[in-house]
Parts: structure tokens; C-alpha cells; sequence
């Protein structure tokens, strides 16, 4: 990474004791399509100054452990951002606090990663075939070093190979137009993916709403049992905190929120430029086990009522 001056680094510093301590809860590392290693995501959360950082590979909990084993002393949260689908749309659902050796989200999260890299596969073929030829060394390099390959990773190699001079122009000129001709994801039922980050432990949130959701989708998502609502966010000129926020109060959502970090570049977005107080984090945190309470309450209510549950 870039060296800064001992002059810019102290400032970063004095800027980050100025302000109130926040949690991280939206980073990417090198197990997904992020650029810093768990370990230089944990070293630049403890220079910013943060509560905690929560690791959010998409579709893997592969950097989980490093993450944690490099600042034994900073609260690191197992995480993870699920490709998941509801209304025949694609949504980001964030897992907080999961197990990492939870079976079942690991079966799923192994299923979409699979077709990931397929997909991944797929995009450089048709690269090929339109004349882009990349080397299949360096295509190697790339699938040995990420679990969960997406278009970033084809787009980085664009720019490896000299094909395009940056990642943005690797997107608009080659990577973008190929959408329509490779397969599509596998997605997890939204419903499912909340029930298995529940299963292992974890609590929910929807990662960066869209602004077209309405309470009817807000209503539904908080039947699913949704914990929360990814309201700080780098937005950029359209934020949508203050909406997201109103939401979340009036449909009993906790919010979260991150930097979605996904390396150096843009800086308004590196680890610790957005996150949640730490009293927001207590409240996303005290949601574990809240629907199990949840379902044995109403299991006690039937019980009460002479009503067993699963009697026809």
C-alpha cells in the first residue's frame, strides 16, 4: 500500500481521537473481491480508531479468522454479505456474529461461491472470444487467491493485463456489456438467508436499501424476522440515512452500517469512514437469540391455548 507521511498519518490519528469512537460493520478483503488482506483490514480499523470492524466478504467467511487472530484485542465480527433474492430482485444481506463453522450457511455460502467462480470463468471466455485474450496464469493466480470470485476480479485483470488503463473503464467498456451473456448468480431466498444467519447465531441486516423500497417490502422483510436496516452508508450526494433511519424506528429495526471497504481507492470510503455508534452496536448485538425467544413465546402461547404446535 501507499506510504503517507508521518505528518498525515498523526493527523489521521488526531482526527479519529476526535471523534466518537464508531463500529466498521461493511469491509471486504482478499477472500472476496476486496484489496487488503483480513490482516491489513484489522491494522487500518485499529489506525482509524474504531469500536470494532466487522469482516463482510461477499458469500464467504474466509477472512474471518485471520482477521481475528491479528487484533486479539479489537472486536472483530465474524460476517458475512449474501447474494441473496426477493422479488425477483438481487439484495446484499449482511450476517453479524455468525458461527464460522455452521453447516448449514456454510453449505449455502459454498453453493453460491461455487457458481461464482463459473461465472467468473465465463466472463474471461467470452472475453476470448471477442479478441481479449487473457493468460491463463495470471486467470490462475486469481482463482487460487480469492474464495469467492466476482466481477471486480475479472475487471483488476483488465487492467493486469493492459487491456484497459483502470478498473472503471475495464467495468464500462468490457465487464458490463458481458452481463447479458454470461449465466446468472445463485441467489439465497431472502427469507432463507435470514433464517440461516439465525441459525448460526447471527443477526440480519439488509445491506444499502434501495430508495425504491416501500413500507409494504419494509413490513414483509420484518415478518421475515430482517434485525436491521444498513443505514450509514457512503452514500455520496443522495444519502439515505435519515430516510432508512425513520424506517427502522418505525418498523423496530436496528441499524447498521460500514464504509464498504473495498480498498484504498476511494478514500472516502477506507475502513472507518462510516459505522454506527457503539451504542448502535450493543443494540445490533443484544438481537442474538432474540427469534428463537421469539418462537418459543409463541410456542408457549399455543401450549397455553390447548393448541400444539403441528396438530391437524
Amino acid at each position: 500500500m501507499p506510504r503517507r507521511s508521518p505528518f498525515t498519518n498523526l493527523a489521521r490519528q488526531l482526527a479519529a481521537l476526535a471523534r466518537p469512537r464508531r463500529a466498521d460493520l461493511h469491509t471486504h478483503t482478499t477472500a472476496s473481491d476486496g484489496e487488503f488482506t483480513p490482516s491489513q483490514v484489522v491494522a487500518h480499523a485499529r489506525q482509524a480508531g474504531v469500536a470494532a470492524v466487522a469482516v463482510t466478504d461477499h458469500d464467504t467467511l474466509a477472512g474471518v479468522a485471520e482477521a481475528q487472530a491479528a487484533a486479539p484485542h479489537l472486536d472483530v465480527i465474524a460476517g458475512v454479505e449474501i447474494s441473496a433474492s426477493f422479488r425477483d430482485r438481487e439484495f446484499h444481506l449482511l450476517g453479524y456474529f455468525v458461527r464460522t463453522d455452521h453447516a448449514d450457511l456454510s453449505a449455502a455460502l459454498a453453493r453460491v461461491c461455487e457458481r461464482r467462480r463459473e461465472r467468473f470463468r465465463e466472463f474471461v471466455e467470452r472475453l476470448r472470444v471477442g479478441g481479449r485474450n487473457i493468460p491463463a496464469d495470471r486467470v490462475a493466480l486469481v482463482e487460487q487467491g480469492a474464495v469467492s470470485l466476482g466481477r471486480r476480479h475479472v475487471a483488476q485483470l483488465l487492467v493486469a493485463c493492459g487491456i484497459a488503463h483502470n478498473r472503471h473503464e475495464a467495468f464500462q467498456r468490457f465487464v458490463g456489456p458481458l452481463r447479458g451473456e454470461v449465466g446468472p448468480k445463485v441467489l439465497v431466498p431472502v427469507e432463507e438467508a435470514i433464517h440461516l444467519v439465525h441459525a448460526a447465531g447471527g443477526v440480519a441486516s439488509l445491506a444499502h436499501p434501495p430508495a425504491d423500497l416501500d413500507d409494504d417490502t419494509f413490513r414483509t422483510l420484518a415478518g421475515y424476522g430482517l434485525d436491521a436496516l444498513e443505514a450509514e452508508y457512503p452514500w455520496g450526494r443522495n444519502s439515505r440515512t435519515a430516510a432508512l433511519r425513520d424506517a427502522a424506528a418505525r418498523f423496530g429495526f436496528a441499524v447498521s452500517g460500514g464504509s464498504d471497504c473495498h480498498g484504498p481507492d476511494p478514500h472516502h470510503r477506507m475502513v472507518g469512514t462510516h459505522g454506527i455508534t457503539v451504542e448502535e452496536l450493543a443494540a445490533l448485538r443484544g438481537r442474538i437469540g432474540s427469534h428463537h425467544a421469539g418462537e418459543r413465546a409463541a410456542v408457549d402461547e399455543q401450549a397455553l391455548a390447548g393448541d400444539e404446535p403441528g396438530a391437524g
